[in-house]
């Protein structure tokens, strides 16, 4: 089906090919670029919306919920420290897939694409979107829930339009996420300054939560499995941390601009994420958050009385800008699978006019909308945090493992050993505690899905296996979108 070696057999006019030397992605995302890219897709619609999870898994605890957020955002620093080693040292877009496949080879690095091209990332940024499209449609439908039509219209009118910027220019996607960062960082800023305010004018019901943030009667009855559940909420806004390793080929000097992107953007939005929640807890009492479908929202039409519309707008443009970031780094990984023949060639080709991986932008692009068409994403969202902890943690481990099988591998940024194994330990408890005390067959579910994958690629790729016509309509789709083979292997 998916057959390596009749990749490069399937090439462009010699008039494209020349326009230079190797056919590949351009370098065009600068260290500016990266950590807007890396803060933007981190601050999602959580943050605003939904701390009410943290919280909930506290039994309200003040004190507890705000440790959460702090200890959410270490998790997120020390993986992303080995993230650095492993984006510094295998210069190849995909982020896990191409760790996976250089750490434990072609079947982890297939399960690990099949498990996110189809179910993880299709469904992670289809509930995001639909995020927005609730919100910008809401705004029209005053006092009632707006048709679930025209939320899905609304939600697929901006999906399309942010496919279509990152299909036509890399180099524009990144200068919009650099805009839409800097806004969401403005709202934070805004939801800080206010709730500081309210502290220093003595409101009563910011110190009370403050001066009874560790109650006992709250602390009491906390479960193991309650705690990671909690963290599954907190770590959900942290989602993104990862993401420059996805587009490592399209960075502007990865030795230096990878470790330096991450080392500034996590610190960032993990120190903005602890101080929203204080400013959240200096204006509504717990019991008002828990009650809350949008803590932000709440929060502004309290703080900011008339100007409080302030604070959807800013979920909206919070939500485009966490999607668009998700999409514009989730693109790229059909794009390198396809390379090495895991998925169909055609996904492996770049615009000839872009010089963007315009196929796999369009593949993510339908699969999205197919997960916006259900009226309920829960099923798929709920094992979202079991799936890629599993591939993180695998990913992490992978360090180790280089260590010993690739000791010479020239690696720029060395992370010290003992956080990959304090990781590991981490990944293992965030997997394993919600099936303890609270099971849930979904997570069964995604379990089996990713124990099919081998059994896919042994038929598909090891035994290569054709779909009758797909050469055909590869080499239809190649002239009908203008596409060809990139250069990859002759990368240094």
């Amino acid at each position: 089906l998916f057959e390596e070696n009749e990749m490069r057999e399937i090439s462009s006019d010699d008039d494209v090919n020349s326009k230079q030397e190797n056919f590949e992605l351009r370098q065009s995302i600068s260290l500016a670029g990266g950590v807007a890219l890396i803060a933007g897709t981190m601050v999602g619609s959580g943050i605003f919306v939904s701390p009410v999870g943290v919280l909930a898994g506290s039994n309200g605890s003040v004190g507890l919920s705000l440790v959460l957020w702090a200890g959410c955002g270490m998790i997120a620093s020390l993986a992303s420290l080995c993230y650095c080693e492993l984006g510094s040292s295998i210069h190849e877009s995909g982020g896990e897939y191409a760790y996976l496949n250089k750490e434990y080879g072609s079947v982890a690095a297939f399960t690990f694409s099949w498990t996110s091209c189809i179910m993880t990332r299709g469904s992670g940024n289809a509930a995001s979107i639909i995020v927005f499209g609730n919100y910008c449609a809401g705004a029209f439908y005053t006092g009632c829930k707006p048709p679930d039509v025209i939320v899905k219209l609304s939600s697929i009118v901006i999906l399309l339009f942010l496919s279509v910027l990152n299909y036509v220019s890399v180099s524009a996607s990144s200068k919009l996420m650099q805009l839409l960062t800097f806004a969401k960082f403005v709202a934070m800023s805004v939801i800080v300054v206010g709730g500081m305010v309210r502290l220093c004018l003595g409101d009563e019901v910011g110190l009370n939560n403050l001066n009874n943030a560790f109650r006992q009667e709250d602390m009491a009855g906390i479960g193991f499995s309650q705690i990671g559940l909690a963290l599954y909420q907190g770590l959900w806004s942290y989602e993104g941390w990862n993401n420059l390793n996805y587009i490592t080929e399209e960075v502007k000097n990865p030795k230096r601009n990878l470790p330096l992107a991450i080392g500034i953007s996590l610190p960032l939005v993990t120190s903005f994420y602890i101080l929203v929640n204080i400013s959240y807890f200096a204006v509504l009492t717990p019991t008002e958050m828990l009650a809350s479908d949008a803590v932000a929202i709440t929060w502004g039409y309290r703080v900011l009385g008339s100007a409080g519309w302030i604070m959807p707008l800013s979920v909206c443009l919070s939500v485009i800008g966490a999607v668009h970031g998700s999409f514009l780094t989730g693109g790229r990984l059909p794009f390198v699978a396809a390379r090495r023949g895991h998925l169909p060639q055609i996904l492996a080709m770049a615009s000839t006019n872009y010089y963007s991986p315009a196929t796999s932008i369009i593949f993510t692009t339908i699969l999205t909308i197919i997960f916006l068409i259900p009226n309920d994403f829960d099923t798929l969202l709920n094992a979202f945090s079991f799936t890629v902890w599993l591939f993180y943690g695998s990913s992490i481990a992978g360090v180790i493992v280089l260590r010993i099988t690739h000791p010479d591998m020239p690696r720029p940024y060395r992370v010290p050993i003992l956080i990959p194994v304090i990781m590991v330990v981490i990944a293992l408890y965030l997997i394993i505690a919600p099936l303890i005390d609270s099971p849930d067959i979904l997570i069964l579910y995604a379990a089996i899905f990713i124990m099919i994958a081998p059994f896919v690629f042994y038929i598909c790729v090891h035994k290569k296996i054709h779909l009758p016509g797909l050469d055909r309509l590869t080499v239809l789709l190649q002239q009908f979108l203008e596409v060809a083979p990139t250069d990859w292997d002759k990368m240094s």
